[in-house]
């Protein structure tokens, strides 16, 4: 059994199969895992995202089915400097803008706005102007590639004059986890693009001495007061997860251990731990218990959980969001939860899609040469090394190189996929 995210196998799953590195799961699922097979059939979204376009189950799927658990992430903000100032919690790119120059001016915050390029990826900014910065299904239901979009050149407007004002990292491009929590702490920046447990959970546990120290998660920005953003950070349903290679002596037997995790038993396992220890029964409610809510051996609520469950990594079997409802248990983490998952984001996520045969070789060209520049023209644009007024040429650059031969493909995938 080898857990690993198969659907980025070098051509796929079905080449991994056609390859005889894994088996085909059909007959084996019919015949031997029965919670998994009860479970696709009663998901017609699961079931279709669990296999690929050639129709072969190819692993026992992560799944997270319910809305709530595929939103995790999103804007955070100092909301101690929001109250000092008498600020309302900004909602607009205006009022992003008069916010980030109060933090700069009256909190001496050097760098205000701390993100890297995750923020705009799962829509944080870029999505006011109703794009992604990545590929993406329209209202009609077609492929866009926001970077290609003439709103694009809007968005770099914005950063760009954002960029000129000291408003945020200069380092915005290469930003990690490291440096953002680094400036959220120490005040060089006010906001940042997070989770919920690893950022706001963490961050607040470790300003805990610091009782003036608050944070507080914003709703994506849109241009027009009252507009809900269209865009913000939004998984799929099936991820993956745990194939059976051909090299296995038993197949049956690792289809039964791996069916266990979809069946209540493995669920509940997988989910919350061992009853009793990691977890107790309250009024049909799993509640985790002090060994992990408060661990004895100061492990924080994320490293306990990991001795007893699956839940925060996902794996073979469905994860419940009432693991995330206490993992992010606080009144801020649930706050922010509401806020970031107030968004149309679930209708324009592409599922996982399988480039066709004839397509793949000149996909992977075309694709990593688009990627590359236009991650250096993000770059060049908002800090200014390329002027705005090239956007145009950029466009022509970008047609050039096969953007349009890129959404086609996709488009293709897309098709395969709804025919599943």
């Amino acid at each position: 059994i080898v857990e690993y995210y198969w659907s980025y196998f070098p051509g796929g799953p079905d080449k991994a199969i056609q390859d005889k590195n894994i088996i085909a799961l059909n007959d084996v699922i019919d015949k031997h895992a029965p919670n998994l097979k009860k479970l696709l059939k009663e998901n017609p979204d699961v079931d279709r995202q669990a296999k690929t376009d050639k129709g072969f189950y190819f692993n026992f799927p992560a799944v997270t089915s319910e809305r709530e658990l595929r939103t995790s992430g999103g804007l955070i903000i100092r909301k101690d400097w929001l109250d000092d100032l008498g600020l309302e919690m900004p909602e607009t790119i205006d009022e992003w803008y008069i916010v980030l120059k109060a933090f700069k001016e009256k909190k001496g915050a050097k760098a205000p706005l701390c993100i890297g390029t995750d923020a705009p990826t799962n829509g944080a900014f870029v999505g006011a102007y109703g794009i992604l910065y990545n590929y993406y299904l329209d209202n009609d239901g077609k492929i866009k590639y926001g970077p290609a979009e003439n709103a694009y050149k809007e968005f770099l407007k914005t950063m760009n004059k954002w960029y000129n004002e000291g408003l945020f990292d200069n380092n915005f491009s290469t930003n990690d986890a490291q440096t953002i929590t680094a400036n959220m702490l120490n005040g060089t920046s006010g906001v940042a693009y997070g989770g919920l447990g690893g950022s706001i959970g963490a961050w607040m546990n470790a300003k805990k001495d610091d009782e003036d120290y608050d944070l507080a998660g914003a709703k994506y920005p849109v241009l027009n007061k009252g507009d809900k953003p269209l865009f913000g950070q939004c998984g799929v349903v099936v991820g993956d997860a745990c194939a059976i290679t051909t090299s296995c002596k038993n197949v049956e037997l690792a289809a039964k251990f791996l069916d266990y995790g979809y069946s209540e038993e493995g669920h509940m396992l997988n989910n919350f731990g061992i009853e009793g220890t990691s977890y107790e029964m309250k009024d049909g409610y799993p509640e985790y218990t002090e060994l992990i809510m408060n661990n004895p051996d100061g492990l924080s609520m994320a490293a306990a959980l990991t001795k007893y469950s699956r839940a925060g990594a996902t794996g073979p079997f469905a994860q419940d969001k009432r693991y995330l409802e206490q993992y992010a248990g606080t009144e801020r983490q649930q706050n922010a939860w509401k806020n970031w998952l107030d968004t149309d984001a679930e209708k324009y996520v592409l599922p996982n899609l399988y480039i066709l045969d004839e397509d793949k070789e000149e996909y992977a060209t075309i694709t990593n040469s688009i990627n590359t520049y236009v991650n250096e023209m993000y770059v060049k644009f908002i800090s200014g090394v390329e002027p705005i007024d090239n956007f145009d040429k950029y466009i022509a650059n970008l047609k050039k190189m096969g953007i349009d031969k890129v959404i086609a493909m996709k488009e293709r995938a897309y098709q395969n996929y709804l025919k599943r």
